[in-house]
């Protein structure tokens, strides 16, 4: 193995940039960076004027489907009325017409119930996500949440801040895994085994825990500032006790190299103990060789 210094960097695609569903004003900032966070953990809150927008449309339109339900009760009553009386009191023609106001307010009941329908269907899609929820007995507030266990890496609004979809509100690092990132000498990358499982100390108080990580990215050409290349491994992290920043002794695995005459391993024999193969001594001969 090599001896090399390592550094625990967040995944770069593990790097969440959170914005807000809607606009509004930043009511409490609940975090600040370098603090680790669980998943759903409330990030800020915001008072949410597109969602207060939203619900008025939702009462309108709970409000028409109302009245067109009362319109079709009273379409369907006197449809039925009609009909008992056709030919004595009330004419074929009446029951007709009748009929039509009948199927137009059903059809207006339909359209009713799908403009409700779609406009819940937004409320639970677009405000309602991995990253953002309604806060329980106060649907005009939005929560950001965190999405996963991760370390908040920078906070961009403040209290009283008015924000829109276009705002960057919160950067989180998922830290549920990491880097191990390791900057070695070319001569030394060269000889570093892709795929090789490296280890890493990580000391406490309790003691020194060697944590093993697949390597995934060995690099071959090096920095232009440092002259150094890049090893890189992936460690599961479901503790958090590896933070970005922390530098760790590791030990990366190197290629095993050897000298000799390389034969067809099915061609080595064991006789009386020892390793031999059979080359040949002329024709149809074939002598032993160890």
């Amino acid at each position: 193995t090599l001896e090399a210094m390592g550094t625990v960097t967040a995944e770069a695609g593990r790097v969440v940039r959170i914005h807000p569903a809607g606009s509004g004003k930043v009511l409490d900032v609940l975090v600040v960076p370098g603090q680790h966070v669980k998943k759903g953990e409330v990030l800020l809150t915001y008072q949410d004027h597109s969602l207060h927008l939203l619900h008025l449309e939702i009462i309108k339109a709970q409000a028409a489907l109302t009245t067109a339900q009362a319109a079709y009760q009273n379409a369907a009553a006197a449809y039925n009325r009609g009909k008992k009386l056709e030919g004595a009191t009330v004419t074929v023609g009446e029951t007709t017409r009748r009929f039509a106001t009948l199927k137009a307010a059903k059809d207006d009941v339909t359209a009713r119930q799908a403009d409700v329908e779609v406009l819940n269907h937004q409320l639970e899609e677009d405000y309602n996500s991995v990253t953002e929820t309604n806060k329980p007995k106060e649907p005009e507030i939005s929560q950001i949440i965190s999405p996963a266990a991760a370390e908040v890496q920078s906070v961009a609004v403040g209290a009283a801040d008015d924000i829109s979809p276009a705002t960057m509100l919160v950067t989180l690092a998922d830290m549920s895994s990491v880097w191990i990132v390791s900057d070695i000498l070319p001569h030394d990358a060269a000889r570093v085994s892709e795929n090789g499982i490296q280890t890493t100390e990580l000391p406490s108080e309790t003691g020194t825990t060697f944590l093993p990580s697949k390597i995934t990215s060995a690099g071959d050409i090096a920095d232009p500032a440092t002259g150094l290349v890049r090893v890189i491994s992936r460690i599961p992290n479901p503790d958090g006790h590896l933070r970005p920043g922390m530098f760790l002794n590791t030990y990366l695995p190197l290629r095993k190299t050897t000298t000799g005459v390389i034969v067809p391993e099915n061609a080595v024999q064991d006789i009386n103990g020892a390793s031999v193969v059979f080359i040949p001594a002329g024709a149809d001969h074939f002598s032993p060789r160890a």
